[in-house]
């Protein structure tokens, strides 16, 4: 309804992979007079989305996460995304201080050699399941002891998927605290390339909403 009755300040809307932005801008006579409008109009976009605004400065979501991790440490343990959210969490200056270790567990040897999963929760549920989501968090927080742990299995595509689980589901364990969840993802399947991306800022805002 604010962009269908724009006058000033107007609102554009930015499509990206997953995410959008949301540009206000005011041509006011004075620049005290254009701020002032613009701060009434997010206030009412607040109103409205502010459920799924991570910034208002114009940072990526992963500043956002990175941020609000300091203080704490963080471990990931990875396998249909392939190291894409240590790659991304490492991009980011002064990462240093909290990110202790990121491990591709791309095979089920892998997954029980180094996390620990089970043989019996993957031959009985398979690698891409909540259980095995959860077992491959559970090790990582046992190897590694960070404060904040993420896992991520999933069928990125183009092939593998079935009607049970078809490409485009995912898993995401997370652990804080006390705090141990499982998140399902069912990504409509676009391409192998977009299912990893949407993959990674979905682990990100798991992340983001918990801590």
């Amino acid at each position: 309804d604010l962009i269908d009755n724009q006058t000033d300040p107007t609102l554009a809307t930015y499509a990206k992979e997953g995410e959008c932005s949301l540009r206000i801008a005011s041509k006011r006579a004075t620049e005290e007079d254009a701020e002032h409008a613009v701060d009434e109009m997010l206030e009412k976009v607040k109103e409205r989305v502010g459920h799924y605004i991570y910034s208002c400065d114009d940072e990526e979501l992963a500043q956002v996460v990175a941020d609000r991790l300091m203080g704490l440490t963080l471990s990931s343990a990875e396998s249909c995304t392939g190291g894409m959210f240590a790659s991304t969490m490492t991009d980011i200056p002064g990462i240093s201080q909290c990110f202790d270790r990121g491990l591709v567990t791309y095979s089920n040897q892998a997954k029980m050699e180094e996390l620990g999963v089970s043989a019996g929760t993957l031959e009985k549920f398979g690698a891409v399941s909540e259980e095995t989501a959860l077992e491959m968090v559970e090790g990582l927080k046992r190897v590694s002891g960070s404060d904040v742990c993420i896992s991520v299995t999933g069928i990125a595509g183009p092939g593998g998927g079935s009607e049970e689980k078809p490409v485009g589901l995912v898993y995401i364990g997370f652990s804080y605290g006390d705090k141990k969840i499982c998140k399902k993802i069912q990504m409509r399947n676009v391409n192998r390339s977009w299912n990893r991306h949407y993959t990674l800022l979905c682990m990100l805002n798991v992340i983001y909403r918990n801590i």
